[in-house]
């Protein structure tokens, strides 16, 4: 019987045996940040770097990804995607500051951890174009970030008669729209039926909604919480500032006494809640996260820096309700309106004077039937492609963020695509 068994499983598809990537971890380490991939099973991780833009490329053979991955926090390490590959692979790629050295090490399972793959990534100075540097494959153009069940990233190519790497310092950008799961940690927000718990399905869709934004070319996600934890309100925002966001979506989901109430819903930010942190940026004395670019220059001048703000705010405000709008047209499409125009409140997670922002109360958890709804992996899929449809119905109606995305798909600027074209 035992070699029975042992033959029927040599025979299964190496598929069936594969291992999962269950999550990544970063630390500050001398010189680098160290990154821990953990999985479920060991696996032989091949590692290298693509120039142009610099890149480190690890690929886990017959694995796959639970989730978006939690972004890094800066520093050597800019980004991150993923995506399968032919075979069953997965290809994990971490946008670098510059060009970087590692070193990786393989780690069994062991103190109540699974295997991991540890690297270390050190350096990442900006590069230096030189006239004696050696010719070198052409810059490919920016991967689609993708994750799983995304089409795959393909290994770019080396081209003929490549010309010398190009010191370039203007190369495009992916639309970063950040993604806040509502509540954590010890604040588990409204609860539903079986307590199931609003910290838990705001969490889950906005993994889904990540993973479905990095499967856009030109576009990134990056998540204020992977997992659960508590988060103050103004860290969730200073997540938008710290990686430069274009937009910002905050996810919840409502509830109402003795139940009743149903429908999804879209607000952005009050004239008072913008009033009131104008007032509180204004107070600091010095030019504090979150305020805007171009108020420093106005140095002490009060009267200057309000109508500034006042400006900056009211333009957000406006990009924010053409935001909620346009993901209410899709949302429609998947789930009764509870609200059918786009309302505003004063909520704290929305104040940020730079980045339109709009907070998404997804559904009613209070409700038995939406609780159902938001328990069901396949709702929440359906409720995350319509927030993606929305967002790129406003990109597109944006010049600026159009423009943006159009060069990022590319990988091209204009100034670029005007030195590639010898102009």
């Amino acid at each position: 019987m035992k070699r029975f068994l042992c033959c029927l499983l040599a025979l299964l598809p190496l598929a069936t045996l594969a291992g999962e990537l269950r999550g990544v971890r970063y630390a500050p380490i001398a010189g680098g940040t160290r990154v821990t991939l953990e999985l479920s099973a060991p696996t032989a991780g091949k590692v290298f770097s693509l120039p142009a833009p610099d890149r480190l490329v690890i690929d886990l053979p017959t694995t796959t990804a639970r989730g978006a991955l939690a972004a890094p926090a800066g520093g050597v390490l800019r980004g991150v995607r993923s995506g399968p590959q032919a075979g069953g692979a997965l290809r994990v790629v971490f946008d670098l500051a510059g060009p970087a050295k590692w070193r990786q090490t393989r780690l069994p399972a062991g103190g109540g951890q699974g295997p991991r793959l540890q690297i270390d990534v050190l350096g990442a100075a900006p590069a230096v174009a030189s006239k004696a540097a050696r010719p070198a494959p052409a810059p490919a153009a920016r991967q689609p970030a993708t994750v799983a069940k995304a089409a795959p990233i393909s290994r770019p190519q080396a081209a003929d008669n490549a010309p010398a790497p190009v010191l370039r310092t203007q190369s495009a950008r992916a639309v970063t729209v950040v993604i806040d799961a509502g509540h954590g940690g010890h604040d588990v927000g409204a609860v539903g039926p079986g307590r199931l718990y609003e910290k838990t399905v705001t969490l889950a869709l906005a993994r889904e909604l990540a993973a479905q934004i990095n499967a856009q070319r030109g576009m990134r996600a990056v998540l204020t919480r992977a997992d659960d934890r508590f988060l103050e309100l103004r860290d969730r925002t200073a997540v938008a500032h710290r990686h430069k966001a274009d937009l910002f979506v905050s996810i919840h989901a409502d509830a109402v006494a003795g139940g009743g109430a149903r429908g999804s819903s879209v607000y952005a930010l009050s004239e008072h809640g913008a009033s009131s942190e104008a007032a509180r940026l204004l107070a600091a004395r010095e030019n504090a996260a979150g305020m805007p670019a171009g108020l420093a220059a106005a140095g002490q001048d009060r009267m200057l820096r309000s109508v500034l703000l006042d400006l900056s705010q009211n333009a957000t405000i406006e990009g924010s309700l053409r935001l909620g709008e346009r993901l209410l047209d899709r949302i429609a499409d998947v789930n009764k309106l509870h609200r059918s125009d786009v309302q505003q409140a004063g909520f704290m997670v929305l104040k940020s004077p730079q980045v339109p922002s709009v907070l998404v109360e997804t559904a009613f958890i209070s409700d038995p039937a939406e609780a159902r709804k938001l328990a069901d992996a396949g709702f929440r899929r359906r409720f995350a492609a319509a927030l993606v449809a929305g967002i790129r119905d406003y990109l597109q109606t944006e010049p600026r963020l159009r423009q943006a995305l159009a060069e990022a798909q590319t990988g091209r600027t204009p100034a670029l695509r005007a030195a590639d074209d010898g102009g």
